[in-house]
């Protein structure tokens, strides 16, 4: 009998899994439906061309120098199902359905079925997620890797195999890094994770020394290819600083400032005195002073709860790069309306509401102190990472599962508090 009742808990679990994958799956399908054949944002027709040339050519064009990872997805896909954006957006569907089961196990892990239940759904719905699997943008893939690594770190610490766990999450986040360069400070702050956790002191070395190895082995094909090719040391993107961070450049003489900081030469009419041009040093610690300025501006814009800051919503650039790049730009998009923002509002705000009750709900739980310092510096890593550059939502996408997981807890406890439900003592199996 007992076997019975825990086979049917079992089939309900599976079947609930599914179905969120189901609806995930799903939501994801029909938004690509709307989508046009053509380009919505320059990124995307940046990656197509590189991934089209490397299928043409075997390699990557000498230009080329941005982080490689999906210029060369698209390129796999390219040349298994020809270049239909249709193709891809459905590939990048099933990655974002793919990931809905990940968070709801990682949630059914960390605090049991309910907590798993309600971050895979919340994921299955978010806007964001099902707006960003729609774009030809890295952030799809880079989630799925994250949440990957993630659902490694919180196997089982008792388990023998768990270093095995421990090393493929290196390699994931590693290859996570060639997808977007920030994922390094995100390796740093797992790093420092895995050498807080209670343990021996030799474990500890242990693991933190393979977890390392294991991302350095992802990053030097890529980081040897760089040295050979420039005759230095680049981790991942060659790409100067005035690049990426275009708003902290600073021009020769004084200046009026323009959109994005970018900055207009001034000098009085008839006047034919050569400016005097500042030193290396001294336009550097210019930069710098203006990135310590900005920084705290654009760190809170990481967490924004409306995308303001999204390209090519100006109509004039979007006929801009039709000229200029392809027919195949979008002509008209309705993002940027009052729905959207609506949308964004009414779906991102309640979760951060509910992530903060989460937070606290865990805090109070000394047990999940563990999962919870790990979801807060992956959140934390990125964000201070991209305040460097760009706060954008976008680059918010491959950490918001975590913020979901938080909203999760925070809506499972709300949920006891209000019907007075006791916490339930987790299942074997959903333990971490």
């Amino acid at each position: 009998m007992s076997r019975r009742i825990n086979s049917e808990v079992f089939l309900c679990g599976r079947q609930v899994l599914f179905l969120i994958f189901l609806v995930a799956l799903l939501t994801r399908v029909v938004f690509a439906f709307t989508l046009k054949d053509g380009f919505y944002f320059a990124d995307e027709f940046d990656y197509t061309v590189i991934a089209r040339y490397f299928v043409e050519h075997g390699t990557l064009p000498e230009s080329f120098d941005r982080s490689p990872l999906f210029p060369l997805f698209l390129a796999g896909l390219f040349k298994m199902g020809g270049e239909s954006f249709f193709y891809i957006r459905i590939v990048q569907a099933v990655l974002g359905a793919i990931i809905a089961l990940q968070i709801a196990l990682i949630g059914r892990r960390v605090g049991g079925s309910s907590v798993g239940i309600v971050a895979g759904a919340l994921w299955a719905i978010y806007p964001m997620g099902i707006f960003m699997s729609g774009i030809l943008y890295p952030a799809i893939l880079l989630t799925s890797l994250m949440t990957s690594a993630v659902l490694c770190l919180l196997a089982k610490r008792d388990s023998p195999v768990y270093v095995a766990w421990v090393a493929l999450a290196g390699l994931l986040l590693g290859a996570g890094t060639l997808a977007k360069p920030m994922v390094l400070s995100s390796i740093v702050v797992v790093a420092l994770w895995l050498f807080a956790q209670r343990r021996s002191g030799r474990l500890r070395l242990l693991l933190v020394s393979i977890f390392l190895g294991s991302a350095l082995m992802s990053l030097v094909p890529w980081t040897l290819h760089n040295a050979v090719k420039y005759g230095k040391f680049v981790p991942v993107e060659a790409r100067s600083l005035d690049e990426l961070v275009p708003w902290a450049e600073n021009a020769a003489a004084p200046t009026i400032e323009g959109k994005r900081g970018q900055g207009q030469l001034i000098q009085a009419k008839g006047d034919s005195t050569p400016v005097a041009q500042p030193s290396a040093d001294s336009k550097l610690v210019k930069m710098l002073t203006r990135m310590a300025k900005r920084y705290p501006h654009e760190f809170v814009s990481f967490f924004e709860l409306y995308p303001t800051r999204v390209g090519f919503l100006n109509q004039a650039q979007r006929e801009n790069a039709r000229r200029k790049k392809t027919e195949r730009f979008v002509r008209y998009i309705p993002f940027g309306s009052d729905l959207v923002m609506a949308v964004s509002i009414f779906s991102v705000g309640p979760l951060y509401l509910f992530a903060v009750v989460g937070m606290a709900s865990m805090w109070r739980g000394r047990e999940k102190r563990r999962e919870l310092s790990l979801f807060v510096l992956l959140v934390m890593s990125f964000a201070l990472s991209y305040a460097v550059s760009w706060g954008k939502i976008r680059y918010r996408v491959p950490v918001d599962p975590y913020i979901i997981l938080l909203s999760a807890w925070g809506v499972v406890a709300v949920w006891n508090s209000v019907f007075k439900k006791k916490p339930t003592a987790l299942r074997r199996q959903d333990t971490a």
